[in-house]
């Protein structure tokens, strides 16, 4: 008789535990704000990045909050006004087809910021990106955030560059870029006091390209310093036409338009060693959400974890 029991016990607690699975509705993939969650038959709680939400759950935000969800299907939602909200009622918002490649990469997204953690490594890993000390010193360079060739899926890519170390007074720098075809015969050269530049390849001379390659390399402008060459090539159709294929079924269910949607193609890019294009999907994240911290440093160990620090 106790050995029914406990079956049945087991039984009963299996199917609770299932229940509970299948009510898993979203992942908390960015959180900023003083932000609180009530689980269903619990008392208010601060919420937490990486929790897991259930259909019966309920979400309190802060003023100035921002909230970063990624749904089982791997859709995206982003909640940006203060107030109480059902997760069941969020959830509603995106209904619709399940995308199990949205879902991959919104799994990839979510373990791979997880598991990247330690603040001493974030502040270490501003300089990845420029942004601490600008101090042209002893063995000044400058890096392009790419490899010595890159593959590209999309016409249009950013392009970074580390910014050359200064000593003393410090100046304000201007850089040439410079273009160049297979022949190294220059293309076409451009000034800025940025250290990025937007190349689209859909725009000439760029379109007149018949190999779609193209090398580019910097310079600090009266000053003797340059950077290495570097090559972009638009990957060939005989080469990107299954990745293509992947790439539009994932911009089915991400539309790219907040912060999170690029970040989950950013994953995707980088998954297919598409460095240019997840580096450019990751600076429009920043650029929608400039707020929140979490997009900045995933893009910063992106920046690592590629080799493009200096």
């Amino acid at each position: 008789m106790k050995t029914i029991i406990r079956i049945l016990a087991v039984a009963v607690y299996m199917v609770g535990a299932t229940a509970n699975a299948q009510e898993y509705v979203f992942k908390v993939l960015a959180n900023k704000g003083d932000n609180s969650v009530k689980l269903q038959g619990k008392a208010w709680a601060p919420l937490k990045t990486g929790q897991s939400l259930n259909s019966g759950d309920e979400l309190k935000l802060s003023s100035e909050a921002y909230l970063g969800l990624m749904h089982k299907s791997g859709k995206t939602l982003e909640v940006k006004s203060s107030g109480e909200y059902k997760v069941s009622s969020l959830a509603d918002n995106l209904k619709g087809k399940n995308s199990s490649v949205a879902s991959k990469y919104a799994d990839f997204v979510m373990n791979r910021m997880s598991s990247e953690k330690g603040e001493g490594d974030y502040r270490k890993s501003l300089g990845a990106t420029g942004a601490v000390d600008r101090a042209l010193a002893s063995g000044a360079k400058i890096k392009v955030m790419a490899h010595s060739s890159t593959d590209i899926i999309n016409p249009e890519i950013l392009i970074r560059w580390s910014e050359p170390k200064q000593v003393g007074e410090k100046e304000a720098l201007k850089y040439e870029v410079v273009f160049s075809n297979l022949f190294d015969e220059v293309i076409k050269t451009e000034q800025t006091d940025k250290t990025a530049y937007m190349l689209n390849m859909n725009e000439a001379p760029f379109s007149q390209l018949e190999n779609k390659f193209v090398k580019v390399k910097i310079n600090v402008v009266g000053k003797d310093l340059n950077s290495e060459e570097y090559a972009i090539i638009i990957k060939p159709e005989d080469e990107s036409a299954e990745i293509k294929k992947t790439m539009n079924q994932l911009k089915t269910e991400v539309k790219e338009e907040n912060a999170l949607d690029n970040v989950v193609m950013a994953a995707f890019y980088e998954d297919n060693n598409l460095l240019l294009d997840a580096l450019t999907s990751y600076e429009k994240a920043i650029q929608l959400a400039p707020e929140v911290e979490i997009y900045q440093k995933a893009y910063e160990d992106f920046i690592i974890r590629n080799g493009f620090a200096n």
